[in-house]
């Protein structure tokens, strides 16, 4: 079926921006590439020396720092709930890491008083009791607290200086109520879901002012009232966090994405104030307890925050809403090809017919026109599909601090993947996107880049041996 064919809005090229629990990592910066609808590039001024800056991470407090955020009528909840969450982290966590691994990654990441794994602790801490585990979650040294560097802002922006970022975009790690990356993951009354939303929202804008410009913090959201929602995605661009929206990958009880005339406010908000929605990796249905339960989890986790993308497509939301953002966090990049095969072979179908009369674009073009790929830690097998993806769509991320992650070593995992990669190709992905998709302050970026960002010349050099 013939479409008109039509190219993809420039983006601004962030030479640093770096993302911090979230999942858009570093990015070098230049005028670089765009490409238009099919990842042909088109030609952009050059940039002066361009060093690394961009990055997706994760943020998250103690449960105690929410508290001031909080009204007191929820403290108590909070803390029934901070303490199921520990004992399903420490289960979790028993069986998710491998002990030698765990080990490698606290010899390299260093004791910053948090962050340990330790699955033998974890194990045991699962089966503690209510009070020795609640000692254990108030415990800033434990392996369920989160690093100094999630929520001391000092710290965080000296992590990420040493290692090469100017900039970042900030996930939510562990909020109250499950907030973000868990919502509807638990039984919890709306009330409290936006209790806890409110809280980590504020928490973070506040962390975010700490050092203006640096970190575009996500605002997290729950649909358990659409006009609730929007009211939320409006305080959240007043106080700052010009980062986006994370859409929540389950919408529990409530109608999916595909319902247009449900969310058509949300959309509509996120378009105004240019607010890119994000999908990311984390949220999945409960597997239980046995064996299965984690191999399970991982090899089905990037599925979940894939779906939204079909929703947005069938509902025709990307085609009432030309200039709404959609980005992909932590899903890794090679499941898109094939998707957008399938998909362009569907609309083609008669039928199909009925259902595409509306749609004035195929699949590809609106991928090409409206989504994004926080594409952390990308490995070196995706990089070559990289051309058929679209260069202009791939935004490099660190995961910090994640043991997966490439955090504290990220210049020789960008050397792995970047080492043959044409120059301007490394200042697209590792930046040049992401100014334009967050608005990042590309002055800003780019004097923080020129102090302490990677050269291109550094990345451009054969890894060093395992």
């Amino acid at each position: 079926m013939a479409r008109p064919f039509t190219t993809v809005r420039s983006h601004l090229s962030p030479e640093m921006c770096r993302f911090s629990n979230c999942e858009l990592a570093l990015k070098t910066l230049s005028n670089a590439t765009r490409a238009h609808a099919y990842g042909r590039p088109i030609s952009r001024r050059p940039t002066p020396h361009v060093r690394v800056g961009y990055a997706h991470g994760l943020s998250g407090g103690l449960h105690e720092h929410y508290k001031p955020y909080m009204d007191k009528q929820f403290h108590a909840a909070a803390d029934a709930w901070w303490l199921q969450y520990a004992r399903e982290m420490m289960k979790r966590m028993g069986t998710f890491f491998d002990q030698e691994a765990a080990e490698d990654f606290s010899n390299r990441s260093g004791d910053q008083g948090a962050g340990r794994m330790d699955p033998n602790a974890a194990k045991t801490a699962a089966e503690a009791s209510d009070a020795e585990l609640w000692d254990f979650l108030c415990d800033p040294n434990s392996m369920i607290a989160p690093r100094r560097g999630e929520y001391l802002p000092d710290v965080r922006l000296q992590e990420l200086e040493d290692d090469g970022l100017a900039g970042e975009v900030i996930f939510p790690q562990m909020a109250p109520f499950g907030a973000g990356l868990m919502q509807y993951r638990h039984s919890i009354t709306p009330e409290h879901s936006l209790a806890g939303n409110r809280a980590y929202n504020h928490w973070l804008a506040d962390l975010c002012k700490q050092n203006p410009g640096r970190h575009a913090g996500v605002a997290v959201i729950n649909v358990d009232d659409i006009e609730v929602s929007v009211r939320e995605v409006r305080e959240a661009h007043a106080m700052g966090l010009f980062g986006g929206v994370l859409l929540p990958t389950s919408t529990g009880p409530h109608p999916y994405y595909h319902d247009y005339q449900h969310y058509a406010p949300l959309w509509a908000a996120c378009e105004e104030l240019n607010m890119p929605i994000h999908t990311h990796s984390g949220w999945s249905p409960d597997y239980g307890d046995l064996p299965s339960a984690t191999p399970m989890y991982i090899s089905e986790v990037d599925m979940w925050a894939q779906r939204p993308f079909k929703a947005l497509l069938w509902s025709g939301v990307f085609e009432r809403h030309p200039n709404i953002k959609l980005v992909f966090t932590e899903t890794g990049c090679g499941w898109i090809l094939e998707m957008l095969r399938v998909l362009d072979f569907k609309i083609d179908n008669p039928i199909f017919a009925h259902f595409t009369k509306e749609l004035s674009l195929t699949p590809r073009e609106y991928f090409q026109r409206n989504c994004y790929i926080g594409a952390s830690f990308l490995p070196r097998h995706e990089v070559g599909s990289r051309h058929a993806i679209g260069i202009d769509k791939l935004m490099w991320g660190s995961d910090y601090p994640h043991m997966e992650g490439t955090w504290p070593n990220t210049l020789n995992k960008l050397r792995e993947t970047f080492h043959d990669v044409p120059e301007a190709e490394i200042r697209s992905m590792l930046g040049e996107t992401a100014i334009d998709v967050f608005g990042f302050d590309r002055a800003q970026m780019e004097a923080a880049a020129a102090r302490i960002g990677l050269d291109i010349s550094s990345i451009r050099q054969a890894p060093e041996a395992a």
